[in-house]
C-alpha cells in the first residue's frame, strides 16, 4: 500500500504542479495582453498627435501659400495699373505733340 500512497501523492503533486503551471501560464497570458492593448493605445495616441501636427502643419501652410498668392496678385494688379497709366500717358504726351506739329504745319501754310 506504501507503493500506491507513495504514487498517489507523486500524481497528486504532478497534478498540482500542472495547475500551478497553467495558472503561471495565464497570468503571463493576460499580462501580455495588457501590455500589448497598452503599447496599441501609446501608439494610437501618438499617431493622433502626429496627425494633429500635420494636419496644423497643412493648415499653416495653405495660409501662407493663400496669403502669397493674394500678395502676388495684388503687385500683378498695381503693375497693371502702372503700365496702363504709363501708356495712356505716353498715348497722351503722343497725341498732344501730333496736334501741335500739325497746328504748326498749319499755321506755316497760312
Amino acid at each position: 500500500m506504501a507503493f500506491k500512497d507513495e504514487a498517489r501523492n507523486a500524481a497528486d503533486k504532478g497534478v498540482d504542479a500542472a495547475k500551478q503551471a497553467a495558472d503561471t501560464a495565464k497570468k503571463a497570458g493576460q499580462e501580455a495582453k495588457n501590455e500589448t492593448a497598452s503599447a496599441a493605445e501609446e501608439v494610437m495616441r501618438k499617431t493622433k498627435v502626429m496627425g494633429d501636427k500635420v494636419a496644423d502643419a497643412a493648415q499653416d501652410m495653405a495660409g501662407k501659400a493663400k496669403e502669397t498668392a493674394q500678395e502676388a496678385w495684388g503687385s500683378v494688379k498695381d503693375t497693371t495699373h502702372k503700365m496702363k497709366d504709363n501708356v495712356m500717358g505716353k498715348a497722351e504726351e503722343s497725341k498732344e505733340a501730333i496736334k501741335d506739329n500739325v497746328n504748326r504745319n498749319m499755321n506755316k501754310k497760312n
